[in-house]
């Protein structure tokens, strides 16, 4: 086959613009093996597997990974569903595995891995037509932008193999083609819009626009994802679905389009819009736990966000993002930036990451930090909108790391599927809030869909000194006359009081779930419950109206990545008759003696004590240290504002202080 003119002109620019050439190829190599050798191990055994037609997805950013593989003897079925799923036929048919031949191809210079990239790519064109009988699987509009993008990265990568002739550089032409006319008609585009699909999508025709020199292609494409970027990406930077992990691939197409824009000399995005993907990067970079990873809440999985603040780094020129990534610029950049790439990040100067706290008031999300270190603790609120389709019940949800420790952890998402599992792992249950015995406070209508949407109210969070104090509400109880409000006062990363409280009619049952890390074990202990880990102890201590109350041992599953599922420690609190749960979680330095005691709460001017209805009073006692505790359940007033324990008083309904030294007066926290 002969090339004409235009594809010519086109396979030229694609070979300058984006070719890698041997030389090329030989130095991300050598950079990679000595910086990333696991990653170049991983990468090996993709190719390798792909060349005996066995697919398993476990990349870091797979969507949609697998845990069983799949194998091919007599031909590849790209409809292919395994196990019922066809999120498997969808991560199938996006081709991200191909950049690993490409990757293989470079780490050895094997033309096997070449030619299996041709033919798997020439067998695809053949057997899946976007009017074939599997179009449903292979032909959404998320795997058309998502594949375009990949199938460049990895012909960038065998651009000058003697496998890619001229007949098979006009068929990945014609391939690029018919994406690009698909993903312009999009039908969809309402949708599109308004989620992170479109964002995938118009990436991959922007790139499609570039190779093709079509700018119809081109200015369809930045007119969507400017919008994309208005519509749905909230001011603090969240974007409006609710889950890191797609926030994270929004971002990382976005970042794409800027790499290829700086490559044409292009500007696709103004200077709010570039504003707005560099929020959303420093989102990512907030979020991130002492592990390195995203946060688990909506449909997340357990993934290292270091490479993804790596590149944002080295794309944004910031200096706090590589402060929050690897120290050398990680594996994928290599291979798309090359040693130039690497250099220019290594000159990028690291700004210094303070502890502390960091609130996003539009997602209801609040994250307190001792450091930036893999050691530090963490602190993880949200009370915020419930987002699209892969959102989860975590409402008033707390997530907790101690010393680089992961104690409590949502419990991820683990299928797609319209199963039990799918509506036990994205209900209010499966998440660290309090709930009405029995009663979902949303419940699920379908797979992607819940019956109702509740509202969160406004948080509250304030910061003084060693003291953290975060309150949420929401009206999901609302049928039953109940607000549920939560407040959380944290000293330090010592002691954690998580106060419950139902408002309006009186509830029957009220619980609070926790749920835990893998690595931590569970113990009753007395009236409360002992938990260790690798190396952290803690004491856990619940009340209901002032006095003890139940606690319930169990297990719980946990799924860090798609199709994969585990158990932990789980703990529920009950109580009956009470509008409040009060649960204390302490940590134990050494083999210091540690304990919880109900306080009265005494007015200072009348000398009377309020009722348990009235508020709550607590003592900690931390070896030496005691500290005290005061939950007001009204306002301050009528004879029942200047109040405390110990004597010590204010007139706040949330405060604080540390009786063992002595303080003249309460820390209010809550007015």
């Amino acid at each position: 086959m002969v090339l004409g003119e235009k594809k010519r002109r086109q396979w030229e620019r694609f070979r300058e613009k984006l070719g890698i050439d041997n030389a090329g190829k030989i130095q991300r190599a050598r950079l990679c093996r000595e910086y990333w050798p696991e990653n170049c191990r991983q990468t090996m055994k993709t190719a390798d597997e792909l060349l005996s037609h066995t697919f398993l997805f476990q990349l870091p950013w797979d969507m949609e990974q697998t845990q069983e593989p799949v194998h091919f003897p007599e031909g590849i079925d790209w409809g292919h569903i395994a196990g019922e799923d066809p999120e498997f036929a969808y991560q199938m048919n996006r081709h991200r595995y191909w950049i690993c031949l490409g990757q293989a191809y470079g780490l050895t210079g094997d033309e096997r891995y070449a030619r299996e990239f041709v033919a798997q790519l020439s067998h695809w064109l053949e057997k899946e037509p976007q009017d074939g009988e599997d179009a449903r699987l292979t032909w959404r509009t998320l795997e058309a932008g998502l594949r375009a993008d990949y199938w460049v990265r990895a012909m960038a990568l065998f651009a000058d193999s003697p496998a890619v002739t001229d007949e098979v550089a006009g068929r990945f032409l014609d391939g690029l083609e018919s994406h690009g006319r698909w993903l312009f008609e999009n039908p969809a585009a309402g949708f599109s819009r308004k989620s992170n699909w479109g964002i995938m999508e118009y990436a991959g025709l922007y790139l499609l626009g570039l190779i093709l020199e079509n700018e119809a292609y081109t200015e369809k494409a930045c007119r969507y994802l400017r919008d994309g970027l208005h519509i749905q990406v909230m001011d603090d930077g969240m974007h409006w679905e609710m889950s890191p992990m797609y926030h994270n691939e929004v971002l990382m197409a976005c970042l794409e389009v800027l790499r290829l824009a700086a490559i044409w000399g292009d500007f696709p995005f103004s200077g709010e819009e570039k504003g707005i993907i560099e929020k959303m990067a420093r989102v990512t970079l907030a979020l991130k736990t002492p592990s390195g990873c995203q946060p688990m809440t909506g449909d997340s999985d357990d993934t290292d966000v270091r490479d993804l603040l790596s590149q944002a780094a080295l794309i944004l020129g910031d200096g706090r993002l590589k402060a929050g990534g690897f120290p050398r610029l990680d594996y994928e950049s290599i291979w798309l930036f090359g040693p130039e790439g690497a250099k220019a990040y290594q000159e990028i100067k690291a700004e210094p990451l303070t502890p502390g706290l960091t609130f996003l008031p539009d997602s209801g999300q609040a994250v307190m930090r001792s450091g930036w270190g893999e050691e530090d603790s963490w602190l993880y609120f949200v009370n915020g909108p419930l987002g699209g389709g892969h959102g989860h019940q975590d409402k008033l949800h707390m997530g907790l790391w101690l010393e680089g420790e992961e104690v409590l952890q949502d419990s991820g998402r683990h299928t797609y599927k319209d199963s039990p599992l799918r509506y036990r792992l994205k209900s209010a249950k499966a998440h660290n809030v309090p709930m009405l015995w029995g009663k979902e406070y949303a419940k699920s209508k379908d797979t992607w869909t819940y019956e109702a949407l509740p509202q969160c109210f406004p948080n509250r969070v304030n910061r003084q000194g060693e003291y953290l104090f975060l309150e949420g509400l929401h009206g999901g109880y609302a049928p039953q006359g109940i607000t549920v409000q939560r407040r959380i006062v944290a000293v330090s990363f010592d002691l954690f009081a998580v106060c419950d409280t139902f408002l309006g009619s009186m509830p029957e049952e009220i619980i609070q779930s926790f749920h835990f890390g893998e690595g931590i074990r569970l113990a009753r202990t007395g009236d409360g419950v002992e938990g260790r880990g690798r190396k952290c102890r803690f004491a856990v201590k619940s009340f209901a109206k002032g006095e003890i109350a139940s606690q319930e041992l169990g297990t719980f599953p946990i799924s860090r990545h798609y199709n994969q599922l585990g158990e932990r420690a789980s703990l529920r609190v009950r109580g009956k008759g009470a509008r409040t749960l009060t649960t204390f979680l302490i940590r134990r330095q050494g083999d210091m003696d540690v304990s919880i005691l109900p306080e009265p709460v005494v007015n200072a001017v009348s000398g009377q004590a309020l009722k348990a209805e009235e508020a709550e009073g607590y003592m900690a006692v931390c070896g030496k240290e005691k500290i005290g505790l005061v939950f007001l359940h009204s306002e301050a007033g009528n004879a029942r504002d200047y109040n405390g324990i110990g004597g010590i008083c204010g007139l706040g309904r949330t405060m604080a202080c540390r009786l063992s030294q002595n303080p003249g007066r309460m820390t209010v926290l809550q007015w």
